[in-house]
């Protein structure tokens, strides 16, 4: 990660989407917050490259 500093976020999540995050992150060893970093950049390389396209 970089040095610069990351603002915080909040985020409400729904039960559904809140259990689904959790669960994906306890599969991957990895935090909540960590999970929904990924899961957004995930959807950000995917919107450009399908721009690049």
């Amino acid at each position: 990660m970089t040095s610069e500093r990351v603002k915080p976020y909040p985020v409400r999540l729904d039960h559904e989407l809140s259990q689904w995050v959790k669960e994906r992150a306890k599969a991957g060893d990895r935090s909540m917050n960590a999970e929904l970093v990924r899961i957004v950049r995930q959807a950000k390389e995917a919107e450009e490259q399908k721009h690049a396209a």
